[in-house]
């Protein structure tokens, strides 16, 4: 895509942004509900990982997923114009779990925030560093649009979070931690298909044997730091509750892929909880397991679905 095109979609998608927050869901309603009667966003995949889980029953959680899908895309580009209490109104965060996260502060304990595409973590993502003492960056992989990607990172980065690219990720945090920076939460999100699947962890989620990120564990043991879980859920429309729940304080001495493991059976949970607020439109088991690779058992899985 040109510049000039590029220039002209952001225009678009704020100038329906600067629309209100009830009339984007009025609209997001009635995109959602033509999708469910079409084919829909990436049909064939949503509805193939569906049945993956869910056999025959994953059908009644395609309508509840479309809402959701239309819901975060809308509020996405209502983010890029909405003013910063608007936002901030919209996310409520679990006071037991502000609390977890002062107390991981007052030790001086870096944290890894572990989360997933589950509702709308974008709004998540936004408001965070406004409700933690923690510096705050989060890992993000750069957009193929120049220009789509500075204005999103603008918008992203306008409370405080720093988001920085994966190729510079570790960079940035060992510079960080070597000038004896302040506490920082490191945002991961560890729910989709990694590149490399023979670099991968190979275990089951959802029941589904699946290649998993191993950067979550990989960063808790490199900077000895925390493993937090971020749970984000809607509790109406265009509003949504963060609760921090402990993964683990203290990764020493645990086995290798613990850390994975218990990250992958909160997200069980979540998706248990509220299976259509999933993101069920990424290839999330695109890659077939390398011959020798090891199916890693599971000690904290959840199970539920077909």
């Amino acid at each position: 895509m040109g510049r000039f095109s590029s220039k002209l979609l952001l225009g678009i998608m704020k100038g329906f942004g600067m629309q209100p927050w009830w009339l984007i869901h009025m609209e997001s309603r009635c995109f959602s509900g033509m999708m469910s009667i079409l084919e829909g966003y990436r049909g064939k995949i949503v509805r193939g990982n569906l049945e993956k889980v869910y056999g025959e029953e994953g059908k009644k959680f395609e309508s509840g997923f479309y809402r959701n899908f239309c819901d975060i895309t809308v509020e996405s580009m209502k983010l890029f114009t909405a003013s910063k209490r608007s936002v901030i109104d919209r996310v409520v965060y679990d006071e037991k779990g502000l609390e977890l996260m002062n107390e991981l502060h007052a030790k001086g304990k870096n944290v890894i925030l572990a989360g997933a595409h589950m509702a709308n973590w974008e709004m998540y993502a936004m408001t965070f560093s406004r409700r933690i003492a923690h510096k705050t960056m989060a890992i993000y992989k750069k957009l193929n649009d120049p220009v789509i990607d500075e204005a999103m990172r603008d918008s992203r980065e306008r409370m405080g979070l720093v988001m920085t690219e994966i190729v510079e990720c570790k960079k940035w945090m060992d510079e960080h931690v070597a000038n004896g920076g302040e506490p920082v939460a490191v945002g991961f999100g560890f729910d989709q298909s990694p590149q490399k699947p023979e670099r991968a962890w190979w275990t089951t989620f959802l029941g589904v044997e699946t290649a998993v990120y191993f950067g979550v564990e990989q960063w808790a043991h490199r900077y000895d730091a925390a493993v937090v879980y971020g749970s984000v859920r809607r509790v109406g429309r265009g509003r949504y509750k963060v609760d921090f729940r402990l993964v683990v304080e203290d990764v020493k001495g645990l086995e290798q892929g613990e850390v994975v493991d218990r990250c992958l059976g909160e997200l069980e949970e979540e998706v248990g909880m509220a299976p259509s607020d999933w993101l069920w439109s990424h290839k999330r088991w695109k890659h077939t397991r390398p011959e020798g690779m090891v199916l890693q058992p599971r000690r904290f899985e959840r199970k539920f679905g077909k």
